[in-house]
């Protein structure tokens, strides 16, 4: 399987699916988000601060070297053996990273229910990118968008639900391997 990209709508639940899959596999585990923080050299504690402070253009180049990073010095040091990268909610929107990681992999998008990821993003605090007035209805729009785009960088779509994490991952790795028999 080699190395597997899980993009997905913000808490679809990419990165926990990501390492006890990874876990399981013996494979390493990365993540998109954490990659980049490490580009800001401690500047930042979350991505969300990040974006908030320093706007989407920025992040998005931050975005980019992170998953060029990946690519250059991350995969080499492998030495052949597999990972997982959770990539960020909004990653498949940014055209500069997916130029570098969007063909490097077996590509899964983790699917979750739009009413499911909703409530899940709210529960955690409205994030900046819904509006105060009607975060349902931008996050409606937001999803509809994601979900055309991740339909067209995956290889293969996992749906999720409100299962317990350990059953979803167990999920995923039996639908990768019924993938890589074909």
């Amino acid at each position: 399987m080699g190395i597997v990209l899980l993009g997905g709508i913000k808490h679809c639940g990419k990165t926990t699916l990501g390492r006890l899959a990874a876990e399981e596999l013996g494979w390493r585990f990365y993540d998109l988000d954490n990659l980049i923080l490490k580009e800001t050299e401690g500047m930042w504690k979350t991505v969300r601060e990040i974006w908030q402070n320093m706007g989407k253009e920025e992040f998005q180049l931050l975005e980019e070297d992170a998953s060029r990073n990946f690519i250059e010095w991350i995969i080499p040091d492998l030495d052949g053996r597999g990972c997982i990268l959770s990539l960020g909610g909004g990653t498949v929107e940014n055209t500069g990273a997916m130029a570098w990681i969007g063909k490097k992999g077996t590509n899964v998008y983790i699917r979750g229910e739009q009413e499911m990821l909703y409530k899940r993003i709210m529960a955690k605090g409205r994030p900046p990118f819904l509006s105060e007035t009607s975060p349902r209805e931008d996050f409606a729009h937001l999803y509809e968008k994601r979900d055309a785009l991740y339909l067209g960088f995956a290889h293969l779509v996992h749906d999720v639900d409100d299962s317990p994490a350990e059953i979803n991952a167990r999920r995923l790795i039996v639908a990768l391997e019924k993938y890589h028999e074909r």
